[in-house]
C-alpha cells in the first residue's frame, strides 16, 4: 500500500465547491484518505490573480505513483484546465502528489503555507520521521 500527501486548490469564483466535489471523487478512487479543512489561501505567483481554495488530503492507495498522477491530471481536464490557464492567473483545480511513502517529491509546493497549513491539521496521520527529500 502506498501513502501520497495530496495538495488540491482552485481560485476559480466557485473555488471551495470545485475543491469539495474533487475530494469526493478521490474518495472512490483510493482505498482510505482522510483530507483537512478546505481553506482559503493567497497566490504565491506574480501573475494577479484571486485568493485560492486549497486543501490536503493523506491517501492510502494501492495505485503506483504514475497511475495516481495520471489519475489527477484526468480530472484538472475533466474539470476544464487547460495548459495556458496558469499563465492567465486561472487555476480550475489543481491536484498535486506533494509527497510519496514519506519522500517529498514536490518540494516547491510542500513548503508554501497553501501545503502547510493542511498538513498541520492532519498531523496525527502523518509521521514524520524519515521524511526525506527528492534529488
Amino acid at each position: 500500500m502506498n501513502r501520497a500527501v495530496i495538495g488540491i486548490g482552485s481560485n476559480i469564483p466557485e473555488s471551495e465547491n470545485m475543491v469539495v466535489e474533487c475530494c469526493k471523487k478521490i474518495r472512490g478512487m483510493v482505498d482510505s484518505v482522510e483530507f483537512s479543512s478546505c481553506y482559503e489561501t493567497v497566490p504565491v505567483s506574480v501573475i494577479p490573480q484571486p485568493n485560492y481554495h486549497n486543501c490536503v488530503g493523506v491517501a492510502e492507495t494501492g495505485k503506483s505513483f504514475d497511475e495516481l498522477r495520471a489519475a489527477f491530471k484526468r480530472m484538472e481536464a475533466e474539470a476544464g484546465r487547460t495548459k495556458g490557464d496558469k499563465q492567465r492567473g486561472v487555476v480550475i483545480l489543481d491536484i498535486d502528489i506533494v509527497e510519496w511513502n514519506g519522500e517529498v517529491v514536490s518540494p516547491e509546493d510542500y513548503l508554501q503555507d497553501y501545503v502547510q497549513l493542511g498538513l498541520r491539521q492532519l498531523s496525527h496521520f502523518i509521521s514524520g520521521v524519515g521524511r526525506k527529500e527528492k534529488a
